[in-house]
């Protein structure tokens, strides 16, 4: 098959390195794999040149470029797909719009998010447009219950997990060793909670809890969490290390994960902690609790609530033999439910109905 992803731009997220390590995945089965970017190809796309996954960008201006309809429809007749599988709302949005006309490959769509932030017109579009796709993939069961009722209701929707390539390695440097390393990971914006991460720290170390807390990643709040972090005496225990391109590793190296978003999909930083058998501390998100089972594979608090977070992470931190254990389960719960290999085969099986003949 002559597979095609499209996403808006690969930039370092979630849903982009899924696309990233689907299409490996589809390469790798023997089918012709490549990744479209709608408006910029980001800083992924180096990697994707390198190992000839990447098929080119469409310069989508911003905001209702109509005009990126028919370059959008063009550039996927002249790729000659068979399957185009897209990611996020922009390329679900344009690519349904541009099938459309009388179109020869299938469309399937993959819904990564709860996107509580879409406004009348968001959902008016996903409404009208939900028959244009020809079946969509939500990457967890709270995600495709909400799609349900919220844009892919006249259409076949399939739960396919997020996933990640495995780590082989569990990293086991006890709780003991203190000041323990905890490591968040993720786009500085609101929804992913820093900020409570934040206040949270500051409780902590108001308690005399002795940890490091250094935070992966970059976006428009953090200078406002600096800021945060300054006001509150805490440049000795909190540190910003941008964007990195060895953040699979920081997290895996971490003494103990934390996440504390407002609203997620399924987040790959959480299947990345687990597949390193890290002891996390989450909060208690319906996708997340879909991934992790409190006091089983993690622990689970409250959303918003730095007091919450703190004492989690505190617990954490008290009890090294239950962080351990709970580590150990999320391995081999990601092993078993988020390996990147079942999560593509399953997407293949997929493509495969939808294509006659659709082998290799």
């Amino acid at each position: 098959m002559r597979i095609l992803q499209v996403i808006e731009s690969m930039t370092r997220g979630g849903a982009e390195r899924l696309a990233l390590e689907l299409a490996r995945e589809f390469a790798a089965a023997g089918h012709q794999s490549g990744i479209l970017c709608l408006s910029a190809p980001g800083p992924w796309a180096e990697t994707l040149k390198v190992e000839g996954l990447y098929a080119g960008c469409i310069a989508k201006r911003l905001g209702a470029d109509l005009t990126c309809i028919e370059r959008l429809a063009r550039f996927i007749r002249d790729y000659d797909a068979d399957i185009v599988n897209t990611h996020l709302f922009t390329a679900n949005l344009w690519t349904r719009l541009a099938g459309l006309a009388r179109r020869r490959w299938r469309l399937v769509v993959t819904l990564h998010n709860i996107d509580s932030w879409r406004r009348p017109i968001h959902k008016a579009l996903d409404h009208c447009l939900s028959r244009a796709a020809d079946h969509y993939v939500a990457v967890a069961a709270p995600v495709a219950a909400y799609w349900r009722k919220n844009g892919a209701q006249r259409t076949a929707l399939t739960t396919i997990p997020n996933a990640v390539r495995c780590n082989a390695t569990t990293y086991t440097r006890p709780l003991e060793s203190l000041p323990a390393t905890i490591r968040a990971c993720g786009r500085l914006v609101p929804q992913k909670g820093f900020h409570i991460l934040v206040e949270a720290a500051s409780l902590m170390a108001a308690s005399g809890i002795k940890f490091d807390l250094e935070i992966i990643g970059e976006g428009p709040e953090r200078a406002r969490l600096e800021s945060m972090v300054m006001d509150k005496g805490l440049c000795d225990e909190v540190r910003f290390l941008g964007e990195r391109d060895d953040a699979r590793s920081l997290v895996a190296e971490a003494d103990m994960v934390a996440l504390p978003s407002l609203r997620e999909g399924l987040p790959l930083v959480l299947l990345e902690a687990m597949h390193a058998g890290r002891p996390i501390v989450a909060t208690r998100l319906d996708a997340v609790e879909y991934a992790l089972t409190h006091e089983r594979e993690g622990l689970l608090v409250k959303p918003g609530s730095p007091a919450a977070l703190a004492k989690g992470m505190e617990r954490m931190i008290a009890l090294p033999g239950c962080a351990a254990a709970m580590g150990l389960a999320a391995k081999n719960r990601a092993g078993r439910d988020f390996a990147i290999k079942r999560v593509a085969d399953s997407y293949l099986r997929l493509y495969q109905d939808l294509v006659p003949g659709g082998s290799p």
